[in-house]
């Protein structure tokens, strides 16, 4: 019985990759697929998880371009995964695999945890998993959905986030000194969908800011190749304590030993509060629930004007919280993604979950 695993971007990994090994525990045989964009593939290779890489991102800007680009690679997807006649398919958002699958009839389920985004091809899929601190009100646009929509308890970096045990190997391949401040700044998405031009800014001010601080060691993670080219030249002049490693790096490791992590997206951030790091958020968009929920309970912080970050103490932090283990959302999902081997196509439209919105 055949899982098929799309993973069309970075954060993507790490989130399947223990869903997969418990899967796999459980005798299901799993065919992954990986879009060539970011570091999916590099991430990818360091799980060790066997995939074929289908399809790329060019990272347009324009809507036209963007709907253009998913139905070539749902295409391409159809293509190649009808070999392998799966009988499911799991995905984070992934439009493309969610267009294939209805073209091959495979019942599919997508995770997804930003609520301000269009569901419209959502409907296509057998389960809607979302985490349950978003509203209902929120997700009215969903409730066409019905049955198919599911909230689960906690985010989705808590599916792996406490497996994770930092690898002092990533202070020694940047050459960092752990007795020196270390910074590490993730750059906003400037091509996503749910980017604000209000990111740009507080990114801006940010790195600014950065520079006065000469004794600090700032690694900036670019998020594709054209980025880092870009950034290293706005900023990469000499004098400034930034380093922008080319490839890929061990970002958990980096963010588990740093000071201060600032992140322009929800998913680091996320990942560094949840590791118990100072962590701040420069997002100028529509902030989703997720992050909200970090928030209120003081583990992030949320940066939204240039003023707010011109005045951050950048000391040299103490000890770092302590993080208590939770596997309850795993748990949750696990369970659903079994309950959901039970339907099969025909089955897929009066699939009903045990946890739905109400």
């Amino acid at each position: 019985m055949r899982f098929w695993i799309d993973l069309d971007n970075s954060p993507h990994v790490h989130f399947f990759a223990p869903l997969i090994r418990r899967l796999e525990a459980e005798g299901f045989e799993s065919i992954v697929t990986v879009r060539d964009f970011a570091q999916t593939v590099e991430l990818a290779r360091s799980y060790g998880l066997r995939f074929s890489v289908v399809g790329n991102h060019q990272t347009p800007r324009a809507t036209s371009r963007r709907i253009t680009e998913t139905i070539q690679r749902a295409g391409q997807l159809a293509c190649f995964i009808h070999q392998w006649k799966p009988h499911w398919a799991l995905g984070h958002g992934s439009r493309a695999m969610l267009l294939a699958a209805g073209l091959l009839r495979i019942p599919s389920a997508t995770f997804y945890d930003y609520e301000f985004v269009s569901s419209a091809v959502f409907g296509l899929s057998t389960l809607v998993l979302v985490p349950d601190v978003i509203p209902p009100d929120r997700l009215s646009a969903w409730t066409r959905l019905g049955k198919k929509l599911v909230r689960y308890p906690g985010l989705k970096e808590e599916v792996y986030i406490y497996d994770f045990q930092n690898n002092a190997a990533v202070v020694q391949n940047l050459n960092l000194n752990c007795s020196r401040v270390i910074i590490t700044v993730r750059p906003p998405a400037t091509w996503a969908h749910y980017h604000n031009v209000r990111s740009e800014e507080l990114f801006d001010t940010l790195m600014r800011r950065l520079t006065c601080e000469k004794d600090a060691q700032v690694v900036v993670l670019a998020r594709t190749e054209a980025q880092w080219k870009e950034l290293t030249q706005v900023y990469g002049s000499s004098g400034r304590p930034f380093l922008f490693p080319a490839k890929a790096v061990d970002a958990l490791s980096l963010m588990s030993f740093s000071d201060f992590v600032f992140s322009g997206g929800g998913t680091m951030s996320r990942e560094a509060a949840l590791l118990g790091a100072t962590a701040f958020s420069t997002f100028g968009g529509r902030l989703g629930a997720a992050d909200e929920s970090l928030a209120r309970s003081g583990r992030l912080v949320l940066l939204r004007s240039p003023a707010e970050i011109k005045t951050l103490d950048l000391r040299k932090r103490q000890q770092p919280r302590q993080v208590k283990p939770q596997y309850v959302t795993r748990d949750f999902l696990i369970k659903q993604i079994l309950r959901f081997t039970e339907c099969d196509y025909a089955a897929a439209r009066t699939f009903q979950p045990k946890t739905n919105v109400e």
